[in-house]
Formats: structure tokens, C-alpha cells, sequence
């Protein structure tokens, strides 16, 4: 019986360091695999007291039964997860938020030297050109093609601005799409983990792909998580249900009653708004709906102001023809600013005298020309020019706190990260090291089995020969 046992043990310690071998090499192989956990065989000793896998022998006493490597356990931090899908909500955010804004800067390309407020003075100095020599066309046409250049960025603006609001509804819709996506997968997983675990396996590879889907929400958008009894995890986005077991509550999109032409997301059960304070999702509805709007309206009320406080003016006023009553400008806002079509024909109607048959009176084309110092905006507190500055400088305001918070936010992130890949990463110098002592380890068990092989030849075949 000894030597049986002794058999046993060695084969147990076989498939233990073969296992052991499987290991390593699944974890060298994934060393590279985004959200793969390190893995590691649970070693334990069987015949322990108070087991039932013992044997006791009269002669040389209790004996144990070899190794038991059954399981397989992933190597992971569940704290450092929860830092980190917090850290990646709130890097998401500001990423998207910094990226955005950025994308604006480009619009109004300020300073410099053909940006809207070197467009605005060059409309202005052309306003001084033309009453420092009102009978000449040259100044006037100037003024034509300076006018041109300034209202056809004016609504330039207007329309980039209304554009990247339009592809920031579209992402909205997109992002539906990705939630929904990743909350079946996670509800596939589940049923998975739980078919697999509950017949005493374990998931390791399924869960790791489960946590890497509950990393991507959270970049997504705020969610909650909870794994159940079953093995199953309760995902929550905001306070309402995502996904429970294998089944999900599906997001859907649809139009804001409350921003008109804009789309928001609801859970499609029940029409609750989707609500989230972090993520990408977070970052993109801030901009569309707070950022760009305010954007928006500022350019709106100076093109507005401009148009209104010009026209005022030259509508009193009379061209070298005589023509008086025309507007300078046409338009309401920064949607539809322009020169007006009968001065772009005819410079000559631009009205800068007071009065009829006076081609070398001013005084009208000097008051629109003062304008440019006048306190017209805010309320009579800044001029156009301090109006537009101080929308671009708010803007840089904007976007260097985004990009602040996203960098605080890469670093932290970046900084939990490495401390989970401390943890579950695969470090290849040590997978190698216990590669090598696993091998050890079987070719030591398979020496015990060449020796206990020996001992039964010797047993069996060379026990009782005397006197033949």
C-alpha cells in the first residue's frame, strides 16, 4: 500500500507542476493583453489533520496524499480598480472637454494676424481711411472688401461653432451605441461566469475581459457596480439599473424637449434620463450645452450691436450720389451679417456726409468710425474691442483649466494604474523564474516515480529468486 501511495503522490505532483507550467505560460503569453490579470496555481498540501485524505500506517504512521492544484486564482486589487475607474471618469471628462474647446480656439484663430480682432481694426482703420479722404473710391472700395472679409468671418464662426455643436449631438447618439454594446457584452459575461464557476472552475479570462468592459464604461460615463452572489455584477449608470444578471436596460436617444434640435439619453424601459456627473459623455454635453451655446450668443450680441449702433448711424447719413436711408449692414446677427448688397455695387452710396451735395463732409463716417472707442457693449462697459477680447481670453481661460484638470487627471490615472499593473501585471522575469520552478518540480516528481518504479521491479521481480 506504502508504495502505491507513494505513486500517487508523484502522479498528484505531475499534473500540479504541469499545471503550474500551463500557468506561466498563459500569463507569457498575455503579458501584452489589455485587462489581463496575472495568474497563479493555488498550491495546497492534502492530508493535513482534520482532512479526509490521510492515510495512516501501522508501521511508519500517518502518511500524506501529495499536492492538490485545483485552482487557479487571478492576482488583482479590487480597491485599485474602484480608484481607478473613478480616475478614468473624471480624465475622460476633461479630455473631452479639452479637446473640444481646443477645436474652438481654432475657429476664432486669435491672436493673430488674421484673426477676427485684426479683421475688426482693419474695419475700422478703413472707416478712418474713408473720412480722412471721403471723395476718393479707392477708401471706399476698401471699406467694401474690408467689411466683406469681416462679416464673411463673423458668420464663418457662427456656422463652425453651430457645426461642432451638430457633431457633438451626433457623438450623444454614438455614445448610446457604445454603452449599449459594452453593458450586452457584460451581461453575456456574466451568464458565462456563472455557468462556468458554478461547476467549480474558474472564470479567470472571462472576468478579466468583464473588468476591462466596467474600465471603458467608466470612461464613458459615471457608473456603480456590485457583484452578486451568483457571480453575476450589477452595473449602475447614475442610480438607474444597466445591467442585472444577463439581462440589459437599454439606452436610448432622443430629442431634448428642453434644448431644442439637441438629443439626450434615456433608458428605453422606463424613459428615465440617463444621468452622469463624470466620463466622456459628461465632458461632451458640458461643451454642446454650456459652452458652445454661451459662445454662440456672444458672437450673436457683438454682431448684433455691431450691425445695430453702424446702421444707426449711416442711415442718417449721404452717400457722393446723395443716396441716404441704406443700412450699412444687412442682417440680424452673427448667423446672416453682411455689407449691404446696393453698397457692395455702388461704394460711391456709402454715407459718410451729414448733409446732400457736401462729397467732402465727414462727420457721419467719423461718428461710425469712432465706434471703435464708443462703450457699446455690456452695457455701455466695453467697447467691440474689449468685447471680442474678452471672449477669446475667456475662452483661453476655458480651455486651460481643461487642459489643467486633464493633465491632473492623466496623472493620477496613469499613477493607479501603475499601481494595478504592480499587482496584475505580468512581469516576464518572474513568470520565467517560476517557469523554471515548476520544471524543477516535475522533473523531481518524475524521479520519484522512476524510483518507486525500481522499487516495485525490485519488489516484484527479484523478491523470493533464493533456492531456484
Amino acid at each position: 500500500m506504502g508504495l502505491s501511495i507513494g505513486l500517487d503522490t508523484a502522479v498528484k505532483a505531475l499534473r500540479a507542476h504541469q499545471l503550474a507550467v500551463d500557468v506561466a505560460s498563459h500569463n507569457i503569453a498575455n503579458a501584452n493583453t489589455p485587462g489581463f490579470s496575472r495568474q497563479r496555481v493555488l498550491l495546497r498540501p492534502i492530508g493535513v489533520d482534520g482532512s479526509d485524505h490521510f492515510s495512516r500506517d501501522a508501521l511508519l504512521g500517518r502518511v500524506g496524499f501529495g499536492v492538490d492544484a485545483s485552482d487557479v486564482n487571478r492576482v488583482r486589487n479590487v480597491f485599485l480598480d474602484f480608484q481607478q475607474r473613478s480616475a478614468l471618469g473624471s480624465k475622460s471628462q476633461y479630455t473631452a472637454m479639452a479637446n473640444e474647446l481646443a477645436k474652438t480656439e481654432i475657429i476664432f484663430n486669435d491672436p493673430s494676424d488674421d484673426g477676427m480682432s485684426a479683421l475688426l481694426g482693419q474695419f475700422w482703420n478703413a472707416w478712418h481711411d474713408v473720412v480722412n479722404d471721403p471723395e476718393l473710391s479707392a477708401g471706399r472700395t476698401t471699406l467694401v472688401h474690408s467689411t466683406t472679409t469681416l462679416t464673411t468671418r463673423i458668420q464663418g464662426a457662427y456656422n463652425n461653432l453651430v457645426d461642432q455643436r451638430k457633431e457633438l449631438n451626433f457623438e450623444v447618439a454614438v455614445i448610446a451605441d457604445e454603452i449599449n454594446a459594452k453593458a450586452s457584452e457584460i451581461a453575456s459575461l456574466n451568464f458565462q461566469i456563472k455557468q462556468v464557476e458554478l461547476s467549480g472552475d474558474m472564470a479567470n479570462d472571462l472576468r478579466d475581459r468583464r473588468d476591462l468592459l466596467l474600465d471603458e464604461l467608466s470612461g464613458i460615463a459615471q457608473i456603480s457596480y456590485a457583484e452578486q452572489p451568483d457571480r453575476s455584477v450589477a452595473v449602475y449608470m447614475g442610480n438607474h439599473e444597466l445591467v442585472v444578471q444577463n439581462s440589459i436596460r437599454e439606452v436610448a436617444v432622443v430629442g431634448d424637449a428642453l434644448n431644442p434640435g439637441m438629443n439626450k439619453l434615456v433608458f428605453a424601459g422606463d424613459n428615465a434620463d440617463v444621468q452622469t456627473t463624470t466620463g466622456r459623455l459628461r465632458g461632451i454635453l458640458d461643451v454642446r450645452d454650456n459652452d458652445l451655446p454661451k459662445l454662440i450668443q456672444k458672437m450673436n450680441d457683438f454682431a448684433s450691436q455691431l450691425i445695430t449702433s453702424v446702421n444707426a448711424l449711416h442711415t442718417t447719413g449721404y452717400g457722393l450720389d446723395n443716396a441716404t436711408g441704406n443700412a450699412f449692414f444687412t442682417g440680424t446677427d452673427a448667423s446672416n451679417i453682411a455689407i449691404n448688397a446696393v453698397l457692395t455695387a455702388n461704394p460711391e452710396r456709402i454715407a459718410v456726409s451729414s448733409a446732400m451735395n457736401a462729397p467732402g463732409d465727414a462727420s457721419i463716417g467719423l461718428q461710425i468710425a469712432d465706434l471703435a472707442q464708443a462703450m457699446t457693449m455690456s452695457g455701455g462697459t466695453e467697447t467691440f474691442a474689449d468685447y471680442y477680447g474678452s471672449l477669446v481670453t475667456n475662452l483661453g481661460a476655458d480651455i486651460n483649466r481643461a487642459k489643467g484638470l486633464q493633465s491632473s487627471g492623466e496623472l493620477l490615472s496613469n499613477h493607479l494604474e501603475a499601481m494595478r499593473q504592480s499587482t496584475q501585471g505580468v512581469n516576464i522575469d518572474e513568470e520565467v523564474t517560476q517557469l523554471n520552478s515548476a520544471q524543477h518540480a516535475y522533473q523531481a516528481a518524475a524521479r520519484v516515480i522512476t524510483t518507486i518504479d525500481e522499487m516495485l521491479d525490485t519488489l516484484i521481480n527479484r523478491t523470493g529468486l533464493a533456492g531456484r
